[in-house]
């Protein structure tokens, strides 16, 4: 994988590119105003989405383009690439500014020639060939346009039918939720406890998530963000992705903690369409990077890898 230098510190290019997409991400957020954030709140109507495509984009990729949709004040959240949009016969208007965009994928290369392979090259072989046939993972950048950007908009012939979206209701998306946090429970023996009080945390020394009774909460978004924040403190023990879980003893490693935790409950809640209490981690975000401008770049893409781990491993519960 290709290196770089930067400062007397090697970084890799899949590290660089994950420097632009979240560089891009704090540009946006310093552009939003909070006088916004009511224009947002609710999301099924701007649910970022491939303007040919019709499909959702996912993960963080939600996050960026939901700023990005934010802080130019864009009235939709579709978005397409360059070349799809010009393949369409469409045009940008002049000084269209895109969003970096990212999506993790596999290079399958020869150990010996370096040769590059599709992965459906690499289906066809036998067991022997495969053997030879390194699997490298990498991330690759795209930059999309919001289609507001589009001048002849009404030239391009779209077929998309958004009705034919599918869509999850409320009761698939509890069930789902339901059932990954049972396997949590079952395969990584997580400590799950209810109580009659009106605070969640999690206690590393004694290793238990404490929730309120689901009573207490307003909203069924609102029970399960802050179940996946507090479940997401829990991977970070000592035995599990030993992160640093000083508590409130160092205010730093708190503060950082807590955007991990943050991250991937944003992470969870995206995965089972749980949108709701998308806005409040947004502002979150936002509040966070405000009151940390030392190093906040380093930071939050420290923050958004751990927060990546976190997910994968509640995954492998599952």
């Amino acid at each position: 994988m290709k290196t770089t230098t930067i400062n007397n510190r090697k970084i890799t290019s899949t590290e660089s590119k994950e420097d632009k997409f979240i560089t891009k991400i704090l540009e946006n957020i310093d552009k939003v105003s909070t006088k916004d954030w009511e224009s947002y709140t609710s999301l099924k109507d701007v649910h970022p989405s491939n303007l040919f495509t019709g499909s959702y984009y996912k993960g963080f990729n939600i996050l960026a383009l939901f700023i990005d949709t934010m802080a130019n004040g864009f009235c939709t959240a579709k978005y397409a690439t360059f070349n799809s949009i010009s393949k369409a016969g469409g045009k940008l208007r002049k000084g269209a500014k895109g969003c970096v965009i990212e999506f993790f994928s596999f290079v399958y290369k020869h150990k010996e020639t370096k040769k590059n392979y599709t992965i459906e090259q690499v289906l066809n072989m036998d067991p022997e060939q495969t053997r030879e046939i390194e699997k490298i993972p990498c991330i690759r950048t795209y930059t999309v346009f919001n289609s507001q950007f589009i001048e002849n908009m009404q030239d391009l012939n779209l077929n998309i039918d958004q009705d034919d979206q599918p869509q999850n209701s409320e009761l698939e998306e509890i069930q789902n939720c339901e059932n990954f946090i049972s396997k949590i429970i079952d395969n990584g023996h997580l400590n799950l406890k209810f109580d009659r009080t009106a605070i969640a945390f999690y206690s590393p020394s004694k290793d238990f998530v404490s929730m309120p009774e689901r009573q207490f909460f307003i909203s069924t978004s609102k029970y399960y963000t802050v179940l996946f924040h507090e479940i997401i403190h829990w991977t970070g023990h000592r035995d599990r992705l030993n992160r640093d879980l000083k508590g409130s003893q160092d205010n730093e490693s708190y503060s950082f903690e807590e955007l991990i935790a943050e991250m991937g409950a944003m992470l969870n809640c995206l995965q089972f369409g749980i949108l709701e209490e998308f806005i409040n981690s947004v502002r979150y975000l936002k509040s966070w990077s405000d009151k940390n401008s030392q190093d906040r770049e380093n930071a939050i893409r420290r923050a958004f890898s751990e927060s990546k781990k976190a997910k994968k491993y509640l995954e492998a519960l599952v």
